[in-house]
């Protein structure tokens, strides 16, 4: 069993103990219409976007800095990001969907639901607290749900990140044809990350989607070695959350798109 089917074993066990019905009770509803979309920030930008990440720890990072997460936002995007994503796992990221509802109002960007959606009623809570966007993750998902939860957040007018880790979940991606692809560099089984994943799943690329690479990105050499793979934007979290100098670091990351 990897990382992944354990922490996707522990959302089934959430589902069937009432958790997150018990969210949808808790949590007061934050309107975010008036905020632009993310497709919107990628088609109006010849430079990357950044999606800037709100973390507090992974299975494979005990800890990270401890920082005044309201100011973390609102210098992400006084610093150029152009979405944030929030962890909402308790047990595995030390986050929740309180937090998500509480720093979505700090920010006029769009928040990308970071968790391991399963079943429509988490794509409810997301919405309810505050999100744009969520998470799909093709490898814990048949293709008919993937199908089923991907048209069940655009009924809500959610986008969705739909992320895959290799050349067959990108075929099983474009089956969906979503708008936004997500090519995750983490190693499912060892969970260590190699940039250079996005540049061999991307041989494989189809033109007419978006495409974030994510994960392992801590230098601006590191996105240069994947800029040409016609990536549109980032997904960054441990190496923003860990700057010291945002100000300087995060607009570094934003190098003109490679030409079509």
């Amino acid at each position: 069993m990897t990382i992944l089917d354990e922490i996707v074993a522990y959302k089934r066990e959430l589902l069937a103990n009432g958790y997150y019905e018990k969210k949808l009770k808790e949590l007061k509803e934050v309107d975010v219409s008036s905020k632009p979309t993310f497709k919107e920030s990628m088609d109006n930008s010849d430079e990357l976007v950044v999606i800037a990440e709100i973390k507090s720890k992974s299975p494979s990072l005990p800890e990270l800095p401890a920082k005044d997460l309201e100011q973390q936002v609102r210098d992400y995007e006084a610093n150029g990001a152009n979405a944030v994503s929030i962890l909402t796992d308790e047990k595995y990221f030390g986050g929740s969907y309180e937090r998500l509802q509480s720093l979505t109002t700090q920010t006029e960007l769009p928040v990308l639901c970071k968790d391991f959606v399963v079943d429509p009623i988490q794509i409810d809570v997301a919405k309810k607290a505050g999100a744009s966007i969520i998470l799909l993750i093709v490898n814990v998902l048949t293709d008919e749900q993937l199908r089923v939860l991907y048209d069940y957040a655009k009924s809500l007018n959610l986008e969705a990140l739909v992320e895959v880790h290799d050349k067959e979940e990108l075929t099983r991606a474009y089956q969906l044809d979503p708008e936004i692809i997500g090519i995750n560099n983490r190693d499912l089984k060892r969970f260590v990350t190699d940039v250079q994943h996005t540049n061999e799943i991307l041989k494989a690329r189809k033109d007419g989607y978006y495409y974030i690479s994510e994960s392992g990105i801590h230098t601006v050499e590191d996105v240069e070695s994947v800029v040409d793979a016609k990536i549109d934007g980032l997904l960054i979290g441990e190496s923003l959350m860990k700057s010291d100098n945002l100000s300087e670091f995060l607009p570094s990351l934003k190098l003109k798109k490679a030409k079509a």
